[in-house]
């Protein structure tokens, strides 16, 4: 029997993480939906946790690390729902409304992020405006605490607390039918880490196919920190890469001028971020290794 719900986890690594996200899953979810997790050639037990899933499984383990991408689109091409969630092991369900989020996906015809959440409840920026032109500057330049709705929706829109089209979505969870995901790949696999979910979002977008923030129907989440830190050897190593592949998406999809263009943009909002924070006596130190990220991407002519 197809299953109308697909969920696609990649790991690496982080074997403990998938076994909460699939007890998480055991206490929301009906089990009527099929589990695809690809693992990345992990040396602890990821079929193990994986097992505990009270539904249909299918395991696939890898003899070599593919990357992310290249991982998730195997998965999607095992997929036998109607719809697929494409998620990250290291987040956990708070309720069934994950179905909710691919009952919509199928509904819009498009690519649908959820809301994302931090352990203690505040939330991840999950969903992006346009990455090159004027509203860069604009997300710069207007703090998204202060900023009007109608200018949110096109800098911070994850703040928002209504459905808004973006120019893409975080990679932690994406839903959308398995015909569309299979047709856009989903996923670049020539991009083995970060940056990939921006590049399937302008990439889309150029196909008319649009991707839309639904925090009214679906939160989970986000625990981070997983598979990343044991890669990069800490929890904020990852920007550099993530700085790079960032750079080398908008350079390929729109030129090297807009490209730094953006670049110039994202170094003055997180500039101006450090400073604000400095003043007000709370931690910069994420938005300084951002900024140093960024900067230094600069001077890295491939990515790593």
């Amino acid at each position: 029997m197809t299953a109308k719900t697909s969920i696609v986890v990649v790991t690496w690594q982080c074997a403990d993480l998938l076994r909460g996200l699939v007890r998480s899953m055991n206490r929301h979810l009906s089990g009527e939906e099929q589990l695809v997790v690809v693992d990345n050639a992990s040396s602890d037990d990821a079929e193990c946790a994986a097992r505990e899933w009270k539904g249909a499984l299918d395991f696939v383990g890898l003899a070599s690390n593919v990357g992310f991408g290249a991982a998730n689109n195997l998965g999607v091409r095992r997929a036998t729902g109607d719809g697929v969630v494409l998620l990250n092991p290291d987040t956990e369900l708070v309720d069934s409304s994950l179905i909710g989020l691919v009952e919509t996906a199928l509904e819009l015809g498009a690519i649908v992020g959820p809301r994302i959440v931090n352990p203690d409840g505040t939330i991840q920026a999950s969903a992006s405006g346009p990455e090159v032109g004027f509203w860069p500057w604009v997300r710069a330049l207007v703090p998204g605490s202060i900023a009007p709705s109608a200018i949110a929706r096109r800098t911070e829109p994850s703040r928002l607390d209504v459905r808004t089209e973006v120019t893409w979505l975080k990679g932690a969870c994406l839903a959308g039918s398995r015909s569309m995901l299979r047709s856009l790949g989903p996923f670049d696999e020539t991009i083995h880490l970060y940056g990939e979910d921006l590049e399937l979002g302008v990439r889309a977008l150029h196909a008319g196919i649009r991707s839309i923030y639904c925090p009214e129907t679906c939160r989970i989440v986000h625990l981070g920190a997983g598979s990343s830190t044991v890669a990069f050897g800490s929890p904020e190593a990852w920007r550099a890469p993530a700085a790079v592949n960032w750079r080398d998406v908008l350079t390929r999809t729109y030129g090297p001028r807009r490209a730094r263009r953006a670049r110039r943009a994202l170094v003055l909002n997180l500039a101006l971020r450090s400073a604000a924070k400095r003043a007000l006596r709370r931690s910069s130190a994420r938005d300084r290794t951002a900024l140093a990220a960024v900067r230094n991407a600069r001077e890295i002519r491939e990515p790593g």
